[in-house]
């Protein structure tokens, strides 16, 4: 296992090096921080150190005073969210309520969703992920608030 790392909703929510965030909410209290290995599932056996961004800047600038400044990218936080309610808990929910408090629509202006759904490909050929079908379900879902009509 590696360091632990921030991830999940908890890493949306930061603002990492060159990038928009994608998600508005703020991070929260760092007692309610989704943390790789410690209350949250720790993907490191998939990706090593790979998608790990160092946040401390962030973090000073918003006063938090915590010892952790590493966090998952936006990618890696989204594979680790749906590695967690659908691989781990078997959570696949119709309508894509899969993650709670998070729409696919709402993330995928900032999240590379191509990349996420070509890890899941490769670990579920690989045979390190079941549920696979579901995940790339979950990251091709449309807006469920717009109807096109004809």
């Amino acid at each position: 296992m590696v360091a632990p790392y921030i991830t999940g909703q908890t890493a949306l929510c930061t603002l990492q090096p060159g990038r928009l965030k994608p998600f508005w909410h703020d991070m929260g209290s760092p007692a309610v921080w989704a943390i790789a290995g410690q209350n949250f599932p720790d993907t490191s056996y998939l990706f090593g150190e790979r998608e790990i961004v160092e946040i401390s800047e962030f973090l000073a600038l918003s006063g938090m005073p915590v010892n952790l400044f590493r966090c998952a990218s936006y990618e890696r936080a989204v594979f680790d969210l749906l590695y967690h309610y659908i691989e781990q808990n078997n959570r696949m929910v119709p309508n894509n309520r899969v993650v709670p408090n998070i729409q696919p629509t709402d993330i995928d202006d900032v999240v590379d969703f191509e990349l996420i759904t070509a890890w899941v490909w490769d670990w579920e050929r690989s045979g390190h992920l079941e549920h696979g079908a579901a995940m790339r379900s979950w990251l091709k879902a449309d807006d469920p608030w717009v109807k096109i009509q004809s």
